[in-house]
């Protein structure tokens, strides 16, 4: 089965069915539990009927259905940000000196590409135990191929990219269930765009290769609508240039050139280095939260809990290697090892645990399998709360600075 040719009985192709008639006011309905009704990226009710009341931003149990209303457009009408609140966000709680905080959670998924619609289906794990992510959505699958030299890279010509571009349906799935993404509280951060590797690539940039690149995930963003001709797909429920306050580089590559550009940007955190140890992130010298991946135990050394470093270290980053009983070893070691690290953190300095996600079907789908499955394992866990970077930005700004300083010392 591939991304354009879905399996006829697969739920998401429904789903990709009903997300192409476009989502109208972008009223789009909750991702269904065993016995709730439409599915997300359904149609909106049909013209005269009856409206709900928008969701409040902040619910004790940020569950239900959004109904997000579009404002006017921006520019040519690829963006219409909402009037209202994104919905689904968790209240912010000030902690007590000493009182224990909650274990923080963040899923974030680097691309986030509409492929096969996996998006939705992380995104009704988590709606179901009241939890949100990040989005890292890469520009590169908001553009079809056949435009490709609207994109204009740092020192490569208009068009290149080391990754592949994706076909026209999934581009439009990208841009449908971004939006139902958000519609349900998720943060769209950026993974920016073209994943190059040296020469001339993300890891040897300048500051002013990364204001371009940075340019040019804006203009594909807020301008999809002129650059792909699509005019029967609903606007972004949401301004990209206020959305967007942070991001994780390709290759975790380029983080110093990059801060002082995302710094002049108002941005408030970035997730493109890798700290060391189990710790409460702190901002650096630009006032940026360092949201990085914390390394957690693996074997007899660590890695960075991100799906592709298990691959590198399990299959010699093959995705189709192992055979099938490598493979499940290979995804009960995953399982455990993502297991331990948030024992580690709960039974710890609860710091947040971040982990690095890419919506790709590696060794059979293990590691895309495990996380869905943790998501709700996660999710229901006590005291632990699945998150978004940005949401995690705001608790950390609302806490009592001594009492966050205690936290970050711990």
């Amino acid at each position: 089965m591939t991304a354009d040719h879905p399996n006829p009985f697969d739920r998401r192709a429904f789903l990709a069915l009903a997300a192409g008639l476009g989502l109208s006011s972008c009223a789009v309905a909750r991702p269904a539990p065993p016995t709730a009704g439409p599915l997300p990226g359904s149609p909106a009710p049909a013209p005269g009927s009856a409206t709900p009341e928008p969701t409040p931003t902040a619910s004790p149990s940020p569950t239900g259905t959004p109904q997000v209303r579009l404002g006017a457009p921006i520019g040519d009408g690829s963006q219409a940000p909402s009037p209202d609140p994104q919905p689904f966000q968790r209240p912010i709680t000030v902690l007590e000196p000493g009182e224990p905080p909650p274990q923080f959670v963040v899923f974030s998924w680097d691309g986030a590409s509409g492929n096969e619609d996996a998006i939705l289906d992380y995104v009704q794990a988590a709606h179901d135990v009241g939890g949100t992510q990040t989005m890292f959505l890469s520009a590169l699958y908001f553009l079809p191929k056949s435009k490709r030299t609207q994109y204009k890279p740092p020192r490569r010509p208009a068009g290149d990219s080391y990754i592949p571009y994706m076909s026209d349906p999934t581009v439009r799935r990208t841009i449908i269930d971004i939006a139902t993404a958000w519609a349900y509280g998720n943060e769209v951060g950026t993974h920016f765009f073209g994943h190059f590797p040296d020469p001339n690539g993300v890891p040897s940039w300048s500051t002013a290769d990364w204001e371009q690149e940075l340019s040019q995930v804006d203009k594909l963003v807020t301008t999809w609508r002129t650059i792909t001709g699509w005019t029967d797909i609903d606007p972004l429920p949401f301004d990209h240039a206020r959305e967007c306050v942070g991001g994780r580089t390709p290759l975790l590559a380029g983080r110093k050139t990059l801060l002082p550009a995302i710094a002049e940007r108002g941005w408030r955190y970035d997730s493109s280095g890798v700290r060391s140890s189990q710790a409460w992130p702190a901002k650096d010298s630009y006032g940026l939260y360092d949201m990085s991946m914390f390394q957690i135990p693996f074997r007899k050394s660590r890695i960075i809990p991100m799906d592709y470093n298990f691959l590198a270290a399990q299959a010699g980053g093959k995705t189709n290697g192992g055979s099938a009983s490598q493979r499940q070893a290979w995804k009960d070691e995953h399982l455990a090892a993502l297991r331990n690290a948030l024992r580690l953190c709960r039974e710890g300095n609860r710091a947040p645990l971040i982990l690095g996600n890419h919506m790709s079907p590696w060794i059979g789908g293990a590691y895309q399998q495990n996380l869905l499955a943790l998501i709700t394992e996660f999710g229901r866990t006590p005291d632990v709360q699945l998150v978004s970077h940005r949401w995690l930005c705001d608790w950390l700004d609302a806490q009592d600075p001594a009492v966050l300083k205690d936290l970050q010392a711990s």
